[in-house]
């Protein structure tokens, strides 16, 4: 593997990003866009439910499964299109189902968790309104409990499964290969890995911090369209995420990548 710093990575996926930022940022937009309709048209009508769901399962399967696959082919060649992108829709299936596997026992965990949480809050609230205050004996612990492992399970899932797309983009593993890939080329590679994530979530939480250090120094631009720019940054970050990492994984596999468009 050629030695590559993530400072550098970074650098060259800001490079790319530039070049593409139109397909990135319209893909996580549209994304996002028709994830949020779908969750909420669930909540507001349980009629519209299933319709929601499928909604949302074309949205995983279409959409955040061709932003890895528009992040992978920039990483690669440098430039990219929408074309080419949902070229082939059976490559984004594989992606979807890889992402389904990985997420799948995280996700019934926190899911389940949320909703014994849910359940106990909204008891102690009846016993609140007809009891007193009866209601604040009511624990959620086994909830808080179920929700927390599952996040941990997840970022462990994560961290040893990240690269299992770009495994599958690549033409070098199926669905099932490609969770043992990822986890082999991890574990060889684990520091590196875990500081490239780490860099991710740290720029992520970055803007977060930015906004409350503008707020405490009562800087104008953030007191009044803070939201909005933390949003924006989330979304510049989330777009360049999609390109740095499958520089890692290139890097980590002995690929060149593209170093500019």
């Amino acid at each position: 593997m050629r030695e590559v710093s993530i400072l550098q990575l970074w650098g060259r996926a800001w490079d790319l990003f530039k070049v593409n930022w139109l397909l990135l940022v319209g893909l996580s937009v549209i994304a996002i866009i028709v994830t949020l309709i779908s969750l909420i048209s669930a909540l507001l009508a349980e009629i519209l439910l299933w319709l929601a769901l499928i909604v949302a399962l074309i949205a995983g399967i279409l959409l955040w499964s061709a932003l890895v696959r528009a992040g992978y082919l920039v990483a690669r060649q440098g430039q990219s299109s929408s074309g080419e992108v949902f070229g082939d829709i059976s490559l984004l299936l594989e992606v979807f189902v890889y992402y389904l596997i990985l997420t799948l026992i995280p996700g019934i965990l926190i899911g389940y968790g949320y909703m014994l949480v849910r359940a106990a809050l909204d008891e102690a609230l009846r016993e609140v309104a007809y009891g007193g205050m009866r209601g604040s004996m009511v624990s959620t612990g086994t909830g808080d409990t179920l929700v927390l492992v599952g996040y941990i399970l997840l970022f462990i899932l994560y961290l040893f499964g990240w690269a299992g797309p770009y495994a599958i983009l690549s033409g070098r593993a199926g669905i099932s290969s490609a969770i043992g890939q990822s986890f082999s080329l991890t574990w060889q590679n684990f520091s590196k890995v875990f500081v490239a994530l780490l860099s991710v979530i740290g720029l992520l939480i970055l803007g977060l911090l930015l906004l409350g250090l503008g707020l405490l120094m009562e800087v104008p631009i953030l007191i009044v369209g803070g939201e909005y720019l933390y949003g924006l940054w989330l979304l510049v970050v989330g777009a360049m995420a999609s390109v740095f990492l499958p520089l890692l994984y290139l890097a980590l596999t002995g690929e060149e990548g593209a170093s500019h468009a």
